[in-house]
């Protein structure tokens, strides 16, 4: 302990130096300003004399070296401690002598009266006690000037008085400087303390600024490999989805043969496997768009009643072959919401009701949940779900452990994008289920509206599709041939077109695909026939892409568009609106 207080007093640190320097000047001067109050007092008191002259000039000489030496070393700022080392040395040096002076003059002071020499006494007490405050940082200059002067005070006492009062005084004041000298060491160990805690805060500082920017970059490049993994999907999606579109196209053409029944079962597992894909596909993007946040929701009032009727048509084939019974209970409540990212949440929880409980009774019901908002429940009577599955029923690519379950294709992500896709819109989606008592989804938080004017229903015609003139332009001459191969089929006449047509063709409909490979996209060739034609010909748009931006560009366009692989129930009613003139059928085409 010994050792390590020693070297504490004979070495100093950089930062010591810098503390000590930065601190110096001022004290200097102040030191200046007490040597000349003490000197007035020595005047007074020896009038004629000429040590307190002398001791004055020294003093102040000396402070003021102190002085320029603490300005020179805070402006040159040394760069390193060998560069600072000398500056100390000096200070160590001039503080001797500081004390020296003090020391003599006490002996000045005591050739006169005891009251002369106690105000000396308490200036030179005062100026020990500032000492150890400015030059505590550099401990070896702080017990130079006290133990330089104070104890020479103390002797100046005893010349003054050789008694017992004397040799108290002289014993008190060296109390004192020992006071003075374990208060500097403890200063000295808060600050050395605080220095340590600094730098090691620093220290820690500067690792969680380079782990913050280390985590940053990740971050970038996770959003960039995410951003990346989106525009591929995009630009992937219509090469994907375009053959996927063309073999259903032209499996609905073979249905409508007079097949035997081996060959219509073929033709019924190859329809199968292009939805399978289909859904796949669409998981996936949907899941990617809502990873980048590609996926922004339009509210619009819509009735409730209308909307799952619509999905319950949509999904009448679908629920047939599952074997399931699709029960609707009316409500009449409206609801503002965006339109097509309900109708997915909806499609999400039929087709789990239609792959994990064949042959169950699957009930849509919707109720208001006091005065502004309504739950809409999705149950059915089916195997229901365990309790281990049901706590990792909405995570991502899981699927419960369950044979039954294994043998239905999918990746796991329905009900991860349903409950995703409620919390985009604001919406709480819940599940109750139990093994052998069915399952029930729900979904709150639907804000109701005041109900909108309904359209009144137009009177269908027996076959609406025959002789309808339907222009159909596609790029892709396989996808091209078979939806003008299905449309013959439904009794259309159909003129094809890999592009924009040279002249009017007389059609009463438009089918075109969005990307066609040249200047014009699928809007700009809708545009230019209706310019041909001479009137706003009721026209649909096939599209492979999925990218907001034109998704929400083909949906301010106000013409109608499916997104491939479109499902050809959706193509012909599509086309039977045209067919009618109504507008709804449009509609409910776009948002789907």
């Amino acid at each position: 302990m010994l050792k390590e207080r020693l070297h504490a007093v004979g070495h100093a640190e950089k930062w010591q130096l810098d503390y000590l320097f930065d601190l110096s000047f001022q004290a200097w001067l102040v030191h200046i300003g007490v040597v000349t109050a003490t000197v007035a007092l020595l005047v007074y008191a020896w009038p004629g004399e000429a040590w307190p002259w002398i001791w004055y000039a020294a003093i102040c000489g000396l402070s003021a070296a102190l002085a320029a030496l603490a300005w020179r070393y805070t402006h040159d700022r040394p760069a390193d401690e060998d560069a600072a080392r000398p500056y100390g040395v000096a200070h160590t040096a001039l503080t001797f002598f500081v004390g020296i002076s003090w020391g003599l003059g006490a002996f000045g002071a005591a050739t006169g009266e005891f009251h002369h020499l106690l105000v000396y006494s308490l200036a030179l007490g005062g100026t020990a006690l500032g000492a150890v405050s400015s030059q505590h940082a550099l401990p070896r200059s702080c017990f130079i000037s006290l133990w330089t002067s104070v104890p020479l005070l103390g002797l100046a006492h005893l010349y003054h008085d050789s008694s017992f009062l004397g040799v108290t005084v002289m014993a008190m004041i060296l109390l004192y400087a020992g006071v003075l000298s374990i208060l500097s060491f403890r200063m000295l160990r808060f600050m050395t303390a605080n220095v340590t805690l600094t730098r090691s805060l620093d220290g820690k500082l500067a690792e969680i600024t380079g782990m913050a920017a280390e985590l940053e970059e990740a971050r970038r490049e996770a959003v960039e490999a995410n951003l990346s993994k989106s525009r591929f999907l995009a630009h992937a999606s219509h090469d994907l989805r375009q053959p996927v579109h063309a073999i259903g196209l032209f499996t609905a053409c073979l249905r409508d043969l007079r097949l035997d029944g081996e060959v219509r079962q073929h033709v019924a597992s190859i329809d199968n496997a292009a939805r399978s894909v289909s859904r796949l596909l669409g998981s996936l993007l949907d899941i990617s768009r809502l990873d980048v946040g590609g996926i922004v929701p339009q509210p619009e009032r819509i009735s409730l009643d209308d909307v799952l009727q619509g999905i319950g048509g949509q999904n009448a084939d679908a629920l047939r072959e599952s074997g399931c019974t699709l029960v609707l209970e009316p409500s009449g409540i409206f609801v503002s919401v965006d339109p097509a990212l309900f109708s997915t949440m909806i499609q999400n929880l039929l087709s789990n009701a239609q792959k994990y409980a064949r042959g169950a009774t699957v009930r849509i019901t919707a109720r208001t949940d006091g005065e502004d908002r309504a739950v809409l429940e999705v149950a059915d009577d089916g195997p229901g779900i365990g309790e281990a599955d049901l706590r990792h029923i909405f995570d991502e690519f899981y699927r419960a452990e369950n044979d039954a379950r294994h043998r239905e294709e999918g990746l796991g992500l329905g009900l991860a994008i349903v409950r995703r896709l409620g919390g985009l819109m604001g919406l709480d989606v819940g599940i109750v289920s139990a093994e052998g008592r069915g399952t029930a989804v729900r979904i709150a938080g639907l804000p109701v509206v005041e109900p909108g004017a309904v359209s009144a229903p137009r009177a269908h015609r027996q076959h609406p599709l025959t002789g309808l003139a339907v222009c159909v332009i596609d790029d892709d001459p396989e996808v091209l041939a078979a939806t003008a191969t299905l449309l013959r089929r439904w009794g259309c006449e159909v003129m094809e077109f890999g592009g924009l047509p040279q002249e009017a063709a007389g059609c009463d409909a438009i089918v075109s695909d969005f990307d066609l490979g040249g200047p014009l996209d699928g809007l700009g060739v809708v545009a230019r026939i209706r310019e041909m034609e001479g009137w706003p010909v009721p026209a649909a748009i096939l599209t492979g892409r999925s990218e907001p931006e034109t998704l929400a560009h083909l949906a301010r366009s106000g013409i109608p568009f499916l997104r491939k692989p479109a499902h050809p129930a959706e193509l012909r009613a599509l086309l039977t609106g045209f067919a009618l003139g109504d507008e709804a059928k449009e509609d409910e085409a776009t948002a789907s």
